[in-house]
């Protein structure tokens, strides 16, 4: 990569310019007075520049910075794609209580580094951190009433640090296996984006078969907007195929057109619903043998939809198998975990995510499935006479029970439907009947949650046709989340 020149950037702007990650930055070396233990007041009103903190997915490297060019393009030339936000607020230059925050970057980890501490600085450098990016802002060693602390974590297994503010930053990393290094400076409070939206994909079993491109037009679309929606998460209600055939044409036609969420870095998961195993037919019919039995060959799918696609990925059920698993991520300034629940789930599916939901009880979490409501918003009492427990008994002993259950989306039959229910724990779960078997358009449900207005507001909105669906949209208030 070529060097780039910043004096002239410092000039203008006061901080570091735009750069590519791992690239070697010409910055000025700004005399700076390391405080150490001075009694000195702190200059708090110095600390007014946002951090800007860009994660890339594919390997776990974290960047921060000042300068909101650099940020972008991070994520645009090197995939840094994972946006979280400004969680601090630093200076771009010496004052009074401050102290020099140096970046460093090791070529051959890949890895970005920042530390306040000379000592470490040095040894970092010793270590193969042999790209010396300056001083990338200045904070404080103390603590202070306008500061709050920032820590550092640090993966032994991906060889790369992460830093983190809020309790909620902090319980994901440390939930993650990340291991907490302590509080390494102090800054001033950054914003918390509380919106975000996720984005909820009905069966899409005729777009496999007859429309291939309007599936693919859809994850474009979620893909061009995924900044102007604040896009975090992707999700799928079962029936993504109609039914396999010897080449496996449906599941290639599939797997193409998340082609595009993986180009994008985009995080999902998937529910699968009848129509994506064995026990459907070509055209629709059941197949030959145990039906039950065929519900739960997954080959086909497993195949073309390995895990190392799904890029929050926490933990499955079924070695190698994705039909039971979950996800997790960080919006809003909460902790959310994704569970895909097989179809007419097995008992022992059930208990797996029984353990789940109690190890990670600061998520708040969503649970997609295949079939769930019906077509009038009831649950649904039949295991479809092939499966095993019934969507009532998946709520009686798994949804309910757990304090940080909030929604479940499904699809299989009816339209749309809306459905509240009360948990034994007095928390409120959100239930969306997501199908819509639709021969014109690509139906895309949106789901905006604003955690500081405490609010839930979805539309159905089909990109190809331009066009919202007036049985797509509800809105909630007064939402209790997991803080």
């Amino acid at each position: 990569m070529k060097r780039i020149s910043l004096i002239a950037s410092l000039a203008l702007t006061g901080v570091l310019s735009a750069c590519g990650p791992g690239e070697t930055l010409e910055s000025p070396r700004v005399p700076a007075r390391d405080v150490g233990s001075t009694t000195a007041a702190l200059d708090c009103a110095a600390l007014s520049k946002p951090v800007y903190h860009r994660v890339r997915p594919s390997s776990g490297d974290s960047l921060l910075t000042l300068n909101a060019t650099e940020a972008a393009n991070a994520a645009t030339t090197y995939a840094y794609t994972e946006d979280l936000g400004t969680p601090f607020k630093a200076a771009s230059a010496s004052g009074t209580g401050l102290s020099p925050v140096y970046r460093l970057y090791s070529p051959s980890r890949g890895e970005h580094i920042v530390t306040i501490d000379a000592t470490e600085r040095s040894n970092l450098i010793a270590s193969g951190f042999t790209t010396d990016e300056g001083v990338g802002f200045y904070a404080s060693r103390t603590a202070d009433t306008c500061l709050v602390p920032v820590y550092r974590f640090d993966n032994p297994g991906l060889r790369k640090h992460r830093h983190a503010v809020t309790q909620a930053e902090r319980d994901a990393l440390t939930t993650a296996g990340w291991t907490n290094e302590g509080i390494k400076f102090y800054a001033a409070p950054g914003t918390v984006d509380t919106k975000f939206t996720f984005v909820v994909i009905p069966d899409t079993q005729l777009e496999a078969v007859y429309y291939p491109t309007r599936l693919t037009h859809r994850m474009q679309w979620i893909a061009d907007n995924r900044t102007a929606q604040d896009i975090r998460f992707v999700m799928h209600t079962g029936d993504l195929m109609d039914w396999d055939t010897p080449d496996h044409i449906h599941y290639q036609r599939a797997s193409d057109s998340y082609q595009v969420l993986d180009n994008a870095r985009i995080p999902y998961a998937i529910a699968l619903g009848n129509h994506d195993t064995a026990a459907v037919c070509q055209g629709g019919s059941a197949c030959p043998g145990n039906v039950n039995a065929n519900l739960r060959n997954t080959t086909t799918f497993n195949t073309y939809f390995p895990l190392s696609r799904f890029k929050a990925l926490g933990g499955v059920f079924e070695s190698g198998k994705c039909d039971n698993a979950f996800h997790t991520f960080n919006a809003g300034g909460l902790n959310w975990l994704v569970l895909n629940l097989e179809l007419w789930a097995r008992t022992d599916a059930v208990n797996w995510a029984k353990t789940v939901l109690a190890q990670y009880p600061r998520h708040n979490v969503i649970i997609i499935t295949h079939s769930h409501l019906n077509g009038s918003g009831g649950i649904e009492q039949s295991n479809g006479g092939y499966g095993n427990n019934s969507p009532q008994y998946v709520f009686d002993n798994l949804i309910k029970q757990y304090a940080n259950v909030r929604f479940v989306f499904s699809g299989h039959v009816g339209n749309a439907a809306y459905r509240t229910d009360t948990g034994v724990n007095g928390n409120t779960v959100y239930q969306m009947l997501n199908t819509f078997h639709d021969g014109t358009t690509n139906p895309t449900r949106l789901v905006e949650v604003d955690t500081a207005a405490n609010t839930i507001n979805t539309r159905v909105y089909a990109p190809l046709t331009n066009t919202e669906r007036a049985d797509g949209v509800k809105a909630y208030s007064n939402v209790n989340w997991v803080r």
